[in-house]
Formats: C-alpha cells, structure tokens, sequence
C-alpha cells in the first residue's frame, strides 16, 4: 500500500511539472550527491559556488501577549513583528 501512494505521489509531482533534481555534485568520498535541488545549475547549496544564504537575522518580537508580557517568538520580519502579532 505504501509502495502505491509513492508511486502515485511520484506521478504527481511529474505531471505537476515541479522539476527538481538531483545534485550533480561529488562528495568528498568520490560519490554523487544525494541531495535534491531546483536550481537551474543543477547543483546543491553545498556544491553551488554562487549560493548566498539569507542575509536577515531573526530578532525577538517586540509585540505583547494578552498577559501584558514581551513576546518571545522570533521573527525575520522587518517590522520586528511575529506572525501573531504582525496582524492589525
């Protein structure tokens, strides 16, 4: 049963047109890279020499909770703002 939902999950993602592929990388141990990428480079973050991580750093929310205490979650938004609070 399990083999069929794969098989028709698989089938999906194809007729969907979702391309994504496996990395065309080596691994330092001489064997093809496992990991599955979308880029058009056909190469993984690890193996793409013109990635660039995501530059943002994740901050404290500066919102309060119902309570009237700071909020502790975290957010990358620029408004300093998690996505509870983030709401009007």
């Amino acid at each position: 049963m399990i083999k069929k939902s794969l098989i028709v999950g698989m089938m999906c993602v194809s007729f969907f047109g979702i391309s994504q592929t496996q990395c065309s990388g080596i691994t330092k141990d001489s064997i093809n890279c496992k990991n599955i990428t979308k880029s058009e480079s056909k190469l993984c973050y690890i193996h793409d020499k013109n990635y660039k991580k995501d530059d943002k750093v994740s901050q404290i929310c500066s919102g309060t909770t119902k309570s009237n205490k700071g909020c502790k979650n975290k957010t990358k938004n620029s408004s300093g703002l998690c996505h509870l609070h983030g709401k009007d």
